[in-house]
């Protein structure tokens, strides 16, 4: 069999776990990951990263099978009529196929007053920590009541209780999950002393404050955006469909648009199709993805995969938050994401969020040596030899 060259352009979830299943099941292909940085950015933990109570950081390069190449630099564009990749300093790396596994990055106008910070930023979440550690009594907005902004203000509160936290949201915080949930969530929120502000959406967002549509200011030495996010621009820039948040946009195989010797996976692509439709934005829906891009591309380049010869499908299972170090929420969801009736809190939902994290991790390891990661299916659809699709029953 003819060796093949696949590239995997992006070091995340996705990423590493699609180069590590590859080169298991592509024996005679050399595989390639490709990213900008040589240590692994655990974004699921960035609320912790900013209030200095992460502990660990990991060389990308340990998390991968040793058969998987490493190579760190940025990626100026795809050109997928000639199969090539050319970075920043104009070398270039063919390919046969391509994992394109870029994420999210904060979406940042030039000229943003450095007091306007991004939790999905790395560098942003050092930044706003140093400034808590040299005078803990700050005053610090979070804009985006999500499970993000929900994170980043329970930590930052229990971690710096000298801070006045105010988080804001144009609608209701913890809108996806159950009223039981909600009501836990916003008594920790109070608890700890957090001012939420709900249904208040941001006119104006200045370097000392807040305005909102109904003419209320709220001051602030630092906001912290947790909403926002756009996608990598390398494949708007390389010439693939994207949406208006520079996702690109993938098929029910990942399989980008004219370019079938392209697949995507993780945060930066969107996959087309009503019944795609509760796919978000997560770590959750990033290993599945990155499982299902390795199993395709294996299926294309001649090698036996049940996953990859039928459409991608998923269902969720849980949706976690944590609450500060002591406490979190796990909420139970339909294969749809809908939030179910059960749920788990306090020191126990802590727990189970702290080792769902730790799982992530793991997940990444175990893969280097044998099929570890599995999830449920959202239904059962099988490709005849017609090659229309047909879809069973929900399972």
């Amino acid at each position: 069999m003819e060796k093949k060259t696949i590239v995997i352009v992006g070091g995340g979830y996705a990423g590493i776990i699609a180069a590590n299943r590859l080169a298991r099941k592509n024996a005679s292909s050399r595989i390639i990951l490709v990213t900008a940085n040589d240590l692994f950015l655990e974004k699921i933990r960035n609320h912790q990263e900013i209030a200095g109570t992460k502990s660990k950081s990991y060389p990308i390069q340990n998390l991968l099978h040793k058969k998987v190449e490493l190579r760190v630099g940025i990626v100026d564009r795809i050109i997928p009529s000639e199969k090539k990749i050319r970075f920043l300093d104009k070398e270039e790396l063919s390919y046969d196929f391509l994992g394109y596994t870029a994420g999210m990055k904060a979406s940042k106008i030039d000229g943003m007053p450095e007091t306007i910070l991004s939790v999905a930023d790395e560098k942003d979440c050092r930044k706003i920590n140093l400034a808590l550690m040299q005078s803990s009594d700050r005053k610090i907005t979070i804009v985006g009541g999500g499970l993000t902004g929900i994170e980043t203000a329970t930590e930052l509160a229990e971690r710096f209780p000298n801070a006045k936290i105010t988080l804001v949201d144009s609608g209701a915080i913890g809108k996806n999950f159950n009223s039981e949930a909600i009501g836990y969530m916003l008594r920790v929120l109070m608890r700890l002393g957090v001012t939420v502000l709900q249904n208040k959406r941001a006119a104006k967002i200045l370097g000392d404050s807040i305005v909102t549509e109904d003419g209320d200011t709220i001051p602030h030495d630092y906001c912290l955006l947790s909403s926002g996010l756009i996608a990598s621009e390398l494949g708007k820039k390389s010439g693939l469909s994207v949406n208006s948040i520079n996702q690109v946009l993938v098929d029910s195989t990942f399989q980008c648009g004219n370019y079938p010797s392209i697949l995507g996976a993780g945060d930066g692509i969107k996959v087309t199709g009503k019944e795609y439709s509760p796919l978000r934005m997560s770590c959750a829906t990033a290993l599945p993805m990155g499982i299902y891009l390795a199993e395709r591309i294996s299926y294309l380049t001649g090698n036996s995969s049940k996953l990859g010869q039928n459409p991608f499908s998923m269902g969720y299972v849980i949706r976690c938050v944590s609450l500060g170090r002591k406490a979190g929420l796990i909420q139970s969801l339909n294969p749809d994401d809908s939030p179910s009736e059960k749920i788990w809190t306090g020191r126990i939902g802590g727990v189970i969020k702290e080792l769902i994290c730790k799982f992530t991790i793991l997940s990444l390891r175990a893969e280097k040596y044998f099929d570890f990661y599995a999830w449920p299916q959202a239904k059962k659809i099988e490709i005849l030899d017609t090659g229309k699709m047909t879809t069973a029953t929900e399972s």
